[in-house]
């Protein structure tokens, strides 16, 4: 991915982050696709209008220099526009909060997490959106050493997910396949950013991220690593209620066209 330079440090838009969900507790102001600032967690919009859960971070949804960015949000842009349908943005943190609200109709779509077996039993999902891996971020030594090389190095160390992300039934299976026990905890309320600077500062030893997320948090966090894969490449998707069968058709419809298109190869080659 190209890097971007952001204005502020990476804490300091966390901080402001977890500010604005604080107020939007409180105030329960309203937060679309025109005005996405506050972070706000609601949805039920009046209309057609379709209330997408964008999930916060680098690759998804970001601020880069005073200009809001990332894959999802560029995508979703450009489909309100392709179909002349309003599209309401309503940045989250917590994949379990969202999750919830969007099983309970809340939401009408999320953007985006990868996809498993786990997402496909509770959610419509998408065609393929973009492709990512998962990984597992550490930090290395002043001399570029790990202590985790391969799986089978894993363990006594807790592993940090966001809570509900499809990384906790892939390091179960790992666990298997290595016959040794991986513990993990799931992190509610943690981006995938945030659980990089956990490991960046010594909070937490072991995390699991998107790969494009570790790749952008290594710009900011040198010592970062994140050499060893969890899984194999993954369809990342956008996740709809169960039983919204005609959005879902009109929303592969369009991923389908827009994917045959320049813009959508300049996308990802930008990200």
């Amino acid at each position: 991915m190209r890097q971007m330079k952001t204005k502020y440090g990476q804490m300091s838009l966390y901080v402001i982050l977890l500010f604005s969900v604080a107020v939007a507790m409180i105030g329960a102001k309203r937060c679309s696709s025109s005005a996405p600032l506050p972070f706000l967690t609601q949805g039920n919009s009046q209309g057609d209008t379709i209330d997408v859960a964008i999930v916060y971070g680098p690759l998804s949804y970001y601020l880069y220099n005073d200009t809001l960015g990332g894959l999802n949000y560029e995508l979703l842009k450009k489909m309100e526009h392709d179909l002349h349908t309003p599209v309401n943005l309503w940045p989250v943190v917590s994949l379990h909060d969202a999750l919830q609200r969007l099983e309970k109709g809340t939401y009408d779509m999320l953007a985006s997490l990868p996809l498993d077996n786990s997402v496909k039993q509770r959610f419509q999902t998408s065609k393929s959106v973009f492709l990512d891996r998962l990984v597992l971020v550490q930090l290395a030594d002043t001399g570029g050493n790990v202590k985790v090389n391969s799986a089978l190095d894993l363990g006594p160390d807790s592993i940090h997910i966001q809570k509900d992300s499809p990384a906790a039934a892939r390091l179960a299976n790992l666990s298997n396949e290595i016959g040794t026990p991986i513990p993990v905890k799931q992190e509610n309320g943690l981006s995938e950013e945030y659980l990089c600077m956990k490991v960046a500062t010594g909070a937490f030893k072991l995390a699991v991220v998107n790969e494009k997320t570790a790749a952008t948090m290594k710009a900011t966090y040198p010592r970062l690593a994140y050499d060893n894969p969890v899984s194999f490449t993954q369809f990342q998707i956008w996740a709809l209620p169960p039983g919204d069968t005609a959005r879902l058709s009109t929303v592969d419809r369009w991923l389908d066209s827009i994917q045959q298109t320049p813009y959508y190869k300049t996308l990802i080659k930008k990200y």
